[in-house]
């Protein structure tokens, strides 16, 4: 038996209540630990996996050097396209902060191609869950020899055929050995 007070007067309360007592609400704790746990694996995020490929397998300063950035994400996942449709989506984007010496001249992204969700009017936009990326970048005829980090940021907002998850941006980085330029 545990004595408990209560204004000013004793109440003694049998140890076996607690302890049926303690019992449920480990039971609520555990149970409700559970479903969280399920709900946030039904809803976790796709994650794309990038791999960042350069064409060209010399590099001289002066040159214009393609870049590829090839995009996979889970079957039945796609991304919404570079230029979508609906203004309430965010578009798929690949941007660079480049060094001294280094401009992008054209990014070139994949062709759409349609998604329709149930009960919409139009369809969407939509990069399927394989593609790539390419960008055209001119190297100044200055440009150090060395190595080169081309350090770029990949946004993106993932959906399946029901929901479009929160917009996530993914860091990525081309590195290149470039050589000096050819004189004439």
């Amino acid at each position: 038996r545990i004595s408990l007070h209560r204004r000013g007067g004793k109440r003694k309360t049998d140890a076996t209540v607690q302890d049926k007592l303690m019992v449920r609400l480990c039971f609520l704790v555990a149970a409700f630990s559970l479903s969280a746990v399920s709900a946030s694996a039904q809803f976790r995020q796709p994650t794309a996996e990038l791999t960042p490929t350069i064409e060209q397998q010399v590099i001289q300063a002066g040159q214009t050097v393609t870049l590829v950035l090839s995009v996979e994400l889970p079957d039945d996942i796609h991304v919404q396209s570079d230029q979508p449709r609906d203004p309430y989506v965010i578009p798929t984007l690949l941007s660079f902060t480049l060094p001294e010496g280094l401009t992008v001249q054209e990014i070139t992204y994949p062709e759409s191609s349609d998604f329709l969700l149930e009960d919409w009017d139009e369809p969407l936009a939509v990069f399927d869950h394989e593609f790539t990326i390419e960008v055209q970048l001119a190297l100044d005829a200055d440009l150090s020899p060395g190595e080169v980090v081309v350090p770029g940021s990949f946004l993106y907002q993932a959906c399946d055929d029901r929901i479009c998850f929160p917009p996530k941006t993914a860091g990525v980085e081309w590195r290149m050995d470039v050589q000096a330029a050819l004189t004439p």
